[in-house]
């Protein structure tokens, strides 16, 4: 009779041979041939951080989630759409899970956080769906930061609707944030992680960026991005968001001048979508523009369309690097109070 448990152990030391000489792909598990398909692709984009994307949801926003790693804590900027998706082939939909199990072969084939040795820390660039939706699977054991610019938007109350879940007719996720006041850097679990909270209202009241002080990277969500629309909801307001991005293009600036006396390069800007490692003085000072030329009447007209009784229109740049959806009254309304 065989010895199953021993024939087991000698399988599994094969495949683990196997996958260390790369004859088995990072896909598979030691002990088994069937492919484990992730919802989420990880990339490196520096020593310590990696760009997480949902690549096949069913919303068809493929956000950007940016995983901070340090020796005892992770840091999740943004969760994305939760893993919903339509594609069969998909069997690990939750982040936590691919984090904690899923080897990656730009961290040497280690999951970015085995086990989950690591505490888990989730900030909230805003509370749009496909930025939240996984934040269940860490909110009963991790800290959720939010921008406190306005603590309203964020009420229970209120929160169904602004983070568009009840539009969608989706659960919406349930967890308390700690709002963070604007300009103040995060220390958390005995770790200076050098993120610096900055309030960047305008896309949404909630909207927040983060400026890594350490890597020179700004991290924006959805205020700006390329080659994807930006989008704003009815509780957008563009001259807010200029006055937004007036603000990060200073900060921006005086960045760049002290790296430039240090001999560093300039900062770079990681966004919710389509956007990441780019110029960052030069994403916002070309997306302000483009903006402004939709307020002037200079960019016209591509669409205009009518959903639940609010017009939408589509403005989009000829080389389409910048494109703007949003309601219509937004655009009237910012041709009326914003003052270039």
């Amino acid at each position: 009779m065989f010895d199953v448990i021993g024939v087991s152990a000698v399988a599994g030391l094969f495949f683990y041979l196997l996958r260390s000489v790369g004859f088995v792909g990072d896909e598979y598990y030691p002990w088994t041939t069937t492919p484990r398909v992730a919802a989420f692709q990880a990339t490196r984009l520096t020593t310590s951080t990696f760009k997480i994307v949902e690549y096949d949801d069913i919303y068809n926003e493929q956000p950007f989630i940016y995983a901070k790693v340090f020796p005892d804590v992770l840091i999740l900027i943004d969760s994305g759409c939760g893993g919903a998706t339509e594609n069969p082939d998909i069997n690990v939909k939750e982040l936590r899970e691919f984090l904690e199990t899923i080897p990656i072969a730009h961290n040497k084939g280690e999951p970015l956080n085995a086990g989950g040795r690591r505490k888990y820390g989730i900030i909230t660039t805003h509370c749009h769906y496909d930025h939240i939706l996984a934040i269940d699977q860490f909110a009963n054991d991790s800290v959720i930061f939010a921008s406190s610019h306005s603590p309203s938007f964020l009420s229970p109350k209120n929160f169904p609707k602004n983070s568009l879940c009840e539009r969608l007719g989706i659960e919406t996720p349930s967890y308390t944030p700690t709002l963070v006041p604007h300009n103040v850097s995060l220390s958390y679990m005995n770790t200076a992680t050098r993120l610096r909270f900055l309030h960047t209202p305008g896309h949404t009241p909630d909207e927040l960026a983060i400026w890594d002080d350490d890597e020179d990277i700004l991290y924006v969500g959805d205020t700006v991005y390329e080659w994807d629309p930006i989008i704003f909801p009815l509780q957008g307001d563009i001259s807010v968001w200029f006055d937004s991005m007036n603000f990060l293009i200073e900060f921006v600036r005086e960045r760049n001048e002290q790296n430039y006396k240090r001999g560093r390069p300039t900062a770079r800007i990681n966004s919710g979508h389509a956007t990441s490692m780019a110029d960052a003085l030069d994403v916002l000072l070309e997306g302000k523009k483009f903006l402004q030329d939709v307020v002037a009447g200079n960019e016209p007209l591509k669409n205009r369309t009518e959903s639940g009784g609010v017009v939408q229109v589509h403005y989009a740049q000829e080389n389409g690097r910048f494109s703007l959806r949003c309601p219509e009254a937004l655009i009237e309304e910012a041709r009326t109070d914003y003052k270039p």
